[in-house]
């Protein structure tokens, strides 16, 4: 029998660079992940075929979440943006462990702080290079429990 999958089973994480290395932080209370593909079609119309091929490929992915106190994530993605700064951010099967990686230039971060709701977090991120492949050997934890690397 088969096992559907449940959007709680899908994390996302960011390689945060410090003294030491780097810290996989996984951005606490997340609310909303999805990652897209989209190609440009080439289309071949000669005397002998026709038919279509594939042009450009666009990878992107979006997160949301609720800022939470002691998360590297916000301020990490702030500065990054600010400086120009490709992140590397990991889309994680909590089922496998299995995880998808790449670079990614941050298209659009926005903070919200509506009156009488929790602050949130939006990202939207585009794929620049290749995405590998990866076994972690665990889940990262949340706010204040990132795992070294």
């Amino acid at each position: 029998m088969s096992l559907e999958y449940r959007g709680d089973e899908t994390l996302y994480a960011v390689k945060i660079p410090n003294d030491t290395g780097s810290t996989l932080v996984r951005p606490f209370n997340q609310t909303d992940g999805s990652s897209s593909m989209e190609s440009d079609e080439i289309e071949l119309n000669t005397k002998d075929k026709s038919g279509s091929d594939y042009g450009s490929i666009t990878e992107s992915l979006s997160l949301e979440g609720i800022i939470t106190e002691g998360d590297l994530f916000p301020d990490y993605v702030k500065k990054s943006i600010r400086q120009k700064k490709m992140i590397e951010i990991y889309e994680i099967n909590t089922r496998t462990k299995k995880a998808e990686k790449g670079m990614y230039m941050i298209s659009s971060f926005e903070r919200t702080h509506s009156n009488g709701e929790f602050s949130t977090y939006s990202l939207e991120a585009k794929l620049n290079g290749t995405i590998t492949e990866e076994t972690l050997t665990e889940i990262p934890a949340g706010a204040g429990e990132a795992v070294t690397t």
